[in-house]
């Protein structure tokens, strides 16, 4: 983890409840830092905020890209979403859609640089997302998608039209159950290659993360944290 996501980060999404890893968290906080400005960045799933202060104080580290944040954003969660929103300082760059993700697809039509999707976990709602929303990223732009191993629609979804795909190249597997992946008119050879390898060390996490947990077994922190290192490091 860099001194920049430890310090600037962290300390504000810690209390934000949320299915985010650290390493997830810095991940999106690095795309977002890194959209020059070219499209929007859409975030598709809200909730209370804690990926959108990621996204958001990246954004805001880099070109200050304006974040589409687009939930249902309930009630009963919004007041919590705004304030996580505003204390991380980035409510002027944060603008909430208050919808479903299929519903707003239609009349979204800005070029997206960086798309993040942890909306519905249905298969058959995951790739109606990635059908709707794909073609407005860019070429060259990022798409992340969370929840791509322990759960069937997502990890089906992405296993076909992120790492077998033509169209995506620079596959990575972020530790916790994110896929990121670079958008591209057609890939290389070896640009599928190495997506279908990285496809088969997630798949391998999912299936030897799974078998612990059926055993009920945790591994000791200090191991833990060694396999999340060789788990960047081989990809």
């Amino acid at each position: 983890m860099t001194r920049e996501f430890a310090t600037r980060v962290k300390p504000l999404i810690a209390d934000i409840p949320g299915w985010l890893t650290d390493e997830e968290g810095e991940a999106l906080y690095d795309l977002a830092r890194r959209c020059r400005g070219d499209g929007a960045i859409v975030e598709i799933g809200s909730w209370k905020g804690k990926s959108t202060v990621c996204l958001g104080l990246g954004s805001q580290a880099g070109a200050s890209v304006p974040i589409y944040a687009i939930d249902p954003h309930a009630d009963y969660r919004f007041g919590d979403f705004k304030t996580n929103i505003e204390r991380a300082g980035i409510a002027e760059l944060v603008r909430p859609v208050a919808s479903l993700s299929q519903a707003a697809a239609g009349s979204f039509d800005e070029p997206i640089e960086l798309l993040f999707v942890d909306g519905s976990h249905e298969y058959d709602l995951v790739l109606e997302d990635f059908e709707q929303w794909i073609p407005k990223v860019i070429d060259g732009g990022w798409v992340a998608f969370h929840d791509t191993t322990w759960t069937s629609g997502p990890r089906k979804v992405v296993g076909q039209g992120i790492y077998r795909s033509r169209r995506f190249r620079d596959a990575r597997f972020v530790v916790g159950s994110t896929t990121v992946a670079r958008k591209v008119g057609r890939n290389s050879l070896a640009d599928r290659a190495r997506n279908r390898y990285v496809l088969g060390v997630k798949t391998a996490f999912w299936l030897g993360s799974s078998a612990l947990k059926k055993q009920r077994r945790l591994l000791p922190g200090s191991v833990e944290r060694f396999g999340r290192r060789m788990l960047k490091a081989i990809q």
